[in-house]
């Protein structure tokens, strides 16, 4: 049974994983290295709590970090979102270090290698493409060449990566609850927060399913017409819609970094040039449309929709747990200082490898330990109007640009 100091501990280690997956996937290349502080974290939730509200911690501080920034990059701490409460809870019961290693890696390998077919199949063309841009990379070293070697090579060093990484976190983890402080954390008097408005002209519900469509639109085909049509519907739902203007710089340069990554090796793998620029383009169109998401909805929309989605799922575990964490951590307003608080502790050390780690982990212990969580925000009034069915009737009509 929950006790107050339960879900207060549940808040604060919600809130701690949010600044750790956001700066996770905001960083370039070091995105595994600082996710480990958001599964330190959630890991320490499934440890004292089990894995139910575990994993409502790890799913409420996933759907904050893509209220505030967007479904970009979710992969990079993902596979620290799914498997972390799960070792706490392992840790719970004394399982010894190889069992709780094999878990964590059969999730990592699960999602990377779901992350490599998509990457393979869908965006660079299929296996003949990536063996043509293997070769081409590859063809002036002593490795072998032709499809089965790259294959086996591919799935080599995913192996290698997921089992180095496993390791990794799985000693990050015990090394951070070997040494947590015992005593409960009493709950502080909270304070309510006002409700975000939404940032656009849309009903963020509406925007959300037409976003879902015109992403699975841009999965299935990409001929001219389909890429066009979809291009257009997006140009006009961000002038139309207006909405948060602020994330569209960040995510028009990942775009064009994806698009511009898929071009070389499409072309390196022996497409030709026209469907070599479709997959760029639908690269570019992937991303902005997740951007436009975001904009478009609002950190509030997102939340709310959220929201109002784990409320439909009712009692299946762990959405009542994520709905009641999402409520106590609030827009997100103590994150600022969170992120001030970690540099200053980082400042404070030598810069050396187990003084970052022990300094970040004793950051985490803290940072949870100040979290103040909020009482849960009125709901937002939202209304479907004409204007939210015609965005979602345009998106699906994009659809009919198949048969052309």
């Amino acid at each position: 049974m929950e006790t107050v100091g339960s879900k207060a501990e549940a808040g604060g280690l919600a809130h701690v994983a949010t600044v750790s997956f956001l700066a996770s996937r905001a960083s370039p290349a070091f995105g595994f290295w600082i996710a480990l502080a958001g599964g330190v974290a959630l890991a320490r939730a499934g440890q004292r709590d089990g894995v139910r509200l575990g994993y409502g911690a790890s799913l409420a501080a996933t759907l904050q970090t893509i209220a505030l920034i967007g479904p970009i990059r979710l992969s990079i701490p993902l596979t620290q979102a799914l498997s972390a409460p799960m070792i706490g809870a392992l840790h719970r019961r004394a399982t010894r270090v190889r069992w709780q290693v094999l878990a964590c890696a059969a999730i990592r390998l699960s999602h990377v290698g779901l992350t490599a077919a998509f990457a393979v199949f869908v965006l660079a063309g299929g296996l003949d493409v990536y063996t043509k841009s293997y070769e081409s990379l590859t063809g002036w070293t002593f490795l072998p060449q032709g499809q089965t070697a790259a294959v086996l090579f591919t799935v080599a060093g995913l192996l290698i990566w997921t089992a180095f990484a496993s390791v990794v976190q799985v000693l990050i983890y015990r090394r951070a609850l070997a040494r947590w402080p015992a005593g409960p954390i009493h709950e502080d008097e909270r304070e309510a927060e006002p409700a975000d408005p939404v940032a656009g002209r849309f009903d963020p519900r509406a925007v959300a399913l037409a976003a879902a469509i015109a992403f699975c639109l841009l999965v299935i085909g990409i001929s001219w017409p389909v890429l066009a049509a979809v291009a257009v519907w997006l140009v006009l739902a961000a002038l139309i819609g207006g909405g948060d203007r602020s994330v569209a710089p960040t995510g028009t340069l990942l775009a064009l970094l994806l698009g511009g990554g898929v071009l070389v090796f499409t072309l390196v793998g022996g497409l030709g040039a026209d469907e070599a620029l479709r997959r760029a383009l639908r690269a570019v169109l992937l991303v902005l449309v997740a951007t436009w998401l975001r904009a478009a909805a609002g950190a509030g929309g997102l939340r709310e929709v959220s929201r109002r989605g784990l409320g439909r799922l009712g009692p299946i575990p762990p959405a009542r747990e994520a709905s009641a964490v999402m409520d106590e951590l609030g827009s997100g307003r103590q994150l600022g200082p969170a992120v001030r608080s970690v540099l200053a502790s980082l400042r404070a050390v030598q810069p050396r490898p187990m003084p970052v780690v022990d300094a970040v982990l004793g950051w985490v212990v803290e940072e949870a330990r100040r979290f103040r969580p909020t009482m849960p925000a009125a709901p937002l009034d939202l209304r479907a109007r004409l204007r939210d069915a015609l965005l979602v009737a345009a998106a699906a009509a994009c659809g009919a640009a198949f048969f052309w």
